[in-house]
């Protein structure tokens, strides 16, 4: 399963979160440090979800990802298991807890994680090479799979309710007791090895702890107790990672997801048409008359595109507080009563569920309408659901925060070519209207959206049953009652059946076939509807939605509604300027297409990547002088409690004594071939390459080692991080002489080209703005360090200077993109129309790379096409050949 855009930006959130977190070893820093990079400072954040860091477990980074209902997050879950284990020591157990709040999520999670043939199960498998172990905690006390051989083999990942380790109930003590099982790990305790108060050293709790496991958090909103804390304080984790769609308000959040991205990736029915009727009878009309409409819309997608929909109701029936309560059992009567087979309804409560074993998703199920009151809540899944129909009475309060969730998830992911079956609906009738949105808003909330989603409309003047004619009219509805306290045929449940088969038509009892579909299709439209008042809005409603999504693609208010008016204010081009900068369009490579793809006609040409120059590299065919020396012993203890001073400092993420020892003692039993491969796959999982399958890693390590004695191998087991990363600086190494020489050649057969392809964007934002210096192309341009400052202070009193302009880095700004990927520091436009890259180097900067990006901007400017762009790197006083002194430059840029 191919993650969508935004689950990407997750876990690169993740990834770069990860690398502040090993940078400063202080988790405030790195938090803090993560979020600057964003151009926010914590420290004058005062903002429910931006503060600074909440060290709820110290010494453990404890971080946030707030995603939506139908944003994904257990695929995000999944995929960042990579990320979180790549930085860690290879040996080291890759263990995970995974909590879910429900034993409904924890059977749902459960059964996906160990299907081989789920996306979720699938994702997981490709990221570990298969070598995957999934249990809960009954086959956890059992020691199945889990053993201390299996467990530094595999990825093991236990599968949790919150209340697994409640030492306060009879279940939670379980994990506390002495179990055989487990027995073998006590061996490997020693007095490093945390011990779990309460605990016998061969329980469940004891052995998680001595695992020190990374925690993935579902739902985490439902994790408050602290009791539970306590419970997961005591499991010794490793990094805590938590999703949900509402943030507690002490959570570290690393990363937003907003309702736009969702609705622009296809993943939600957005926006909500919300529609209040005057009658409870209206809602049940309107929601039988709108399932048919919608299927009839199925069917012609089907046929278009191949996608099967039978689109559900859900009946929302009050709980059974009186005898004029609308229960479940009286809606299933009635429209069994009105004709719909039985076996298109079932019953979900919390007492009754006929859907068990039910594969709703499945062709052959026959299932149109389901009856719940609120058991359909979290972990209930199903994206045919499209109308909630409310059918609580007028005068009572309308609640539909549990279930309105439950409607949103598009099916198949994709944008359907019928209109309406990218909406979800929900049906009232309420004489507090307002009421019944401050209910539809909080559960959008609740849900991880906001009141932008929903587009509302009230029946005032129009009853869905004017399409009877008027002397047909009568004031009756499906469930009657009246304002005067007379016992109603509400209360006994009564309903004039003729009456609604007046209006709905006799035909609702069997499913819409496609002939009747392309009828109504080809047929102009069928004012006799019913629903036909809420299409009409709904595509009115949704039209408008579009427009504003489309819109925030080019604003700020693409940013996550939850932060966006704490970001610092954006800067903007001078208006003066701004005609000017228009017209600016400056090169990048591209990279023709030889072949014809689904994608890209042949000879067309694509922005050229880096990876992209790795096309063809044999690592095998390289040479394999590696240094195996070691200068540090990396085999540190992983010690996450409290460092020095700091509870937030973390140290290394290695190996600690225990585990190491266990390593240790495992590999000297191997015979000798197998430990020079055993070495070689710990060092390759620690190389990570889009470009080098692992396999060949492998054989390219064990290449290197051939010479080594058993003894010295021992050894080198021990510093297994430097070594990999002697290999690491190698391979770097020989794949960037690859990329610069295939460079040199693509240049030279024209497969490569410079063409115009960057302007600058309207806004940019500044973390911190640059005094002192004029001529700036933004109304606020970035601060600089103080060389910087002096060259740009002198070159803007250069009398030809248009303006210039900071250009950020980290993918924000304009990248020469060659054999390496530079972001030079200042462009400049001259009053002869010609742009100059300008680089700075300090000399207290390491200079290893200038070569390389005097090289690359000397190609750039020679095959932009004109002599129109210049490229200089300057020198405060060291140099380079290719660079310049401040006095040089200004020289130069005096005669552009």
């Amino acid at each position: 399963m191919e993650l969508k855009g935004y689950q990407k930006e997750v876990i690169g959130d993740l990834r770069d979160y990860i690398k502040h977190v090993d940078a400063s070893k202080q988790l405030d820093v790195a938090f803090k440090d993560f979020w600057s990079d964003r151009g926010i400072d914590l420290g004058l954040m005062g903002n429910e979800y931006l503060h600074p860091y909440k060290n709820t477990i110290p010494g453990v980074p404890n971080v946030t990802v707030k995603v939506p209902t139908a944003g994904g997050k257990t695929l995000i879950a999944c995929s960042s298991l990579s990320t979180l284990f790549e930085s860690f020591t290879e040996g080291r157990p890759k263990v995970v807890a995974w909590f879910v709040p429900s034993d409904t999520i924890l059977k749902q999670t459960l059964k996906n994680l160990k299907n081989p043939l789920h996306p979720y199960r699938q994702k997981i498998d490709s990221m570990f090479g298969n070598r995957v172990c999934v249990v809960d905690k009954e086959a956890a006390l059992m020691g199945q799979g889990i053993s201390p051989s299996a467990v530094m083999e595999q990825l093991t990942i236990f599968v949790l309710s919150v209340q697994s380790f409640a030492a306060n109930n009879k279940e939670g003590r379980r994990s506390y007791r002495e179990n055989e099982n487990l027995a073998e790990y006590a061996k490997f305790y020693d007095s490093l090895t945390k011990n779990v108060e309460g605990a016998d050293e061969t329980s469940l709790i004891q052995v998680l702890s001595f695992l020190n496991p990374v925690v993935i958090i579902d739902e985490s909103h439902n994790f408050t107790a602290d009791l539970r804390v306590d419970a997961l304080t005591a499991i010794n984790p490793s990094f805590i990672l938590n999703l949900t769609a509402t943030p507690k308000p002490n959570s570290n959040i690393i990363s937003f997801v907003d309702a736009i991205k969702l609705k622009r990736a296809h993943m939600v029915k957005l926006p909500v048409i919300v529609y209040n009727h005057k009658s409870v009878e209206d809602v049940i009309i309107s929601a039988i008359q709108m399932q048919r409409t919608l299927e009839k819309k199925a069917l012609l997608e089907e046929k278009e595109n191949g996608r099967y929909i039978r689109p559900i109701v859900l009946f929302q029936a009050q709980p059974r507080t009186g005898e004029e309560s609308i229960t479940f059992e009286k809606i299933k009567k009635n429209l069994i009563d009105l004709g719909i087979p039985e076996e298109q309804i079932k019953i979900k409560t919390a007492d009754k569920d006929e859907l068990n074993r039910v594969d709703l998703l499945s062709k052959d199920c026959p299932v149109r309408f389901i009856i719940t009151v609120d058991a359909l809540k979290e972990g209930w899944d199903c994206p045919f659901a499209y109308i909630l129909a409310s059918l609580a009475n007028r005068t009572s309060k309308i609640s539909v925060e549990q279930i309105l969730g439950r409607i949103l998830r598009l099916p198949y992911t994709t944008n359907h070519t019928q209109e309406l079956l990218n909406l979800s609906y929900v049906f009232a009738s309420s004489r507090d209207f307002q009421n019944t949105i401050n209910s539809i808003i909080t559960s959008l909330n609740n849900a991880g959206f906001s009141r932008k989603d929903y587009r509302a409309e009230e029946d005032v003047e129009i009853s869905v049953s004017e399409s009877v004619s008027n002397e047909d009219i009568v004031p009756t509805t499906l469930f009657r009652g009246d304002d005067e306290g007379v016992e109603s045929d509400a209360e006994r449940g009564e309903i004039d059946t003729q009456r609604v088969k007046d209006i709905l038509g006799d035909d609702i009892s069997t499913p819409p076939t496609l002939d009747d579909a392309e009828q109504e299709s080809a047929a102009s439209s069928d004012k006799d509807s019913p629903t036909s008042t809420i299409e009409i809005i709904a595509l009115q409603q949704n039209k408008d939605y579009e427009q504003k999504v489309e819109s925030s693609s080019e604003t700020n208010s693409d940013m996550p509604a939850d932060i966006r008016n704490v970001l610092p204010q954006g800067s903007y081009i001078k208006d003066f300027l701004r005609e000017d900068a228009k017209s600016v369009s400056l090169p990048r490579f591209q990279r023709k297409i030889t072949v014809e793809s689904i994608f890209e006609a042949e000879q067309s040409y694509i922005p050229l990547e880096k990876r992209m120059l790795e096309e063809g590299f044999n690592l095998s065919l390289q040479d394999h002088n590696v240094s195996l020396t070691a200068t540090e012993s990396e085999a540190v203890s992983l010690d996450l409690g409290r460092s020095g001073s700091s509870e937030f400092e973390i140290q290394r993420k290695n190996l600690n004594a225990q585990q190491l020892r266990a390593i240790k003692q495992s590999f000297s039993s191997l015979p000798d071939d197998s430990k020079k491969r055993n070495f070689a796959r710990a060092v390759a999982r620690l190389l990570k390459y889009d470009s080098i399958p692992e396999p060949e890693l492998i054989k390219y390590v064990q290449k290197a080692i051939e010479g080594v004695d058993n003894e010295h191998l021992t050894e080198l087991l021990e510093q297994v991080l430097v070594i990999a990363k002697n290999f690491k600086v190698k391979i770097d190494q020989l794949l960037h002489d690859y990329r610069k020489n295939k460079f040199s050649e693509w240049l030279d057969t024209d497969i490569i080209r410079c063409e115009p392809d960057y302007s600058f964007p309207e806004t940019s934002i500044v973390k911190s703005k640059l005094l002192g210096a004029s001529k700036g192309l933004y109304t606020d341009e970035g601060d600089v360090n103080g060389f910087e400052q002096r060259v740009i202070t002198k070159i803007s009193e250069l009398d030809n200077i248009v303006y210039w302009h900071r250009n950020p880095e980290r993918g924000n700004g304009f990248c020469i993109n060659g054999f390496i990927n530079h972001y030079p520091d200042f462009i400049l436009k001259f009053k002869s129309g010609k742009i100059a890259l300008i680089e700075t180097k300090g000399d207290d900067r390491d200079n290893s790379d200038s070569r390389d990006k005097i090289e690359l901007g000397s190609f750039w400017s020679t095959k932009a096409g004109s002599s129109d762009y210049k490229y200089y790197m300057v020198f405060d006083t060291q140099k380079v050949e290719g660079a310049f002194t401040i006095a040089e430059l200004l020289e130069r840029l005096k005669q552009l």
